[in-house]
């Protein structure tokens, strides 16, 4: 299995793909509306999927709740996401609750480039 690093890089990749192939830049606004069905949720919820059912290479037992948390940390400062937040959702965990709203705001932070 990869670095955790090395598995936030490429899902941060994954994201920023994904939320330009759906036309979203930083010069537009990002509204819940706009993403629903849009490549962006769709990815993100791939990816959480997926982090969800990591397993360790040695033992092919599930990766703890700590170390996904950590994936999760590492991915949101890869997308230059605020850590260290109050409400802390980012990309994905947003997606996966189906909070579109959330999910906007975070889209626009790391389209901004907000830290």
């Amino acid at each position: 299995m990869a670095t955790f690093q090395e598995l936030a890089r490429n899902y941060a990749e994954r994201i920023r793909s994904a939320i330009a192939s759906d036309g979203l830049s930083n010069r537009t606004k990002v509204y819940a509306d706009d993403l629903r069905g849009s490549n962006t949720l769709l990815e993100a919820k791939r990816i959480k999927r997926e982090i969800d059912s990591l397993v360790y290479s040695g033992s092919n037992t599930p990766l703890s709740e700590a170390d996904k948390r950590d994936i999760l940390e590492r991915l949101n400062q890869e997308l230059g996401l605020p850590t260290h937040r109050q409400k802390s959702f980012g990309i994905v965990e947003s997606a996966s609750n189906d909070d579109l709203a959330d999910l906007a705001d975070e889209i626009e932070n790391v389209l901004g480039g907000k830290k």
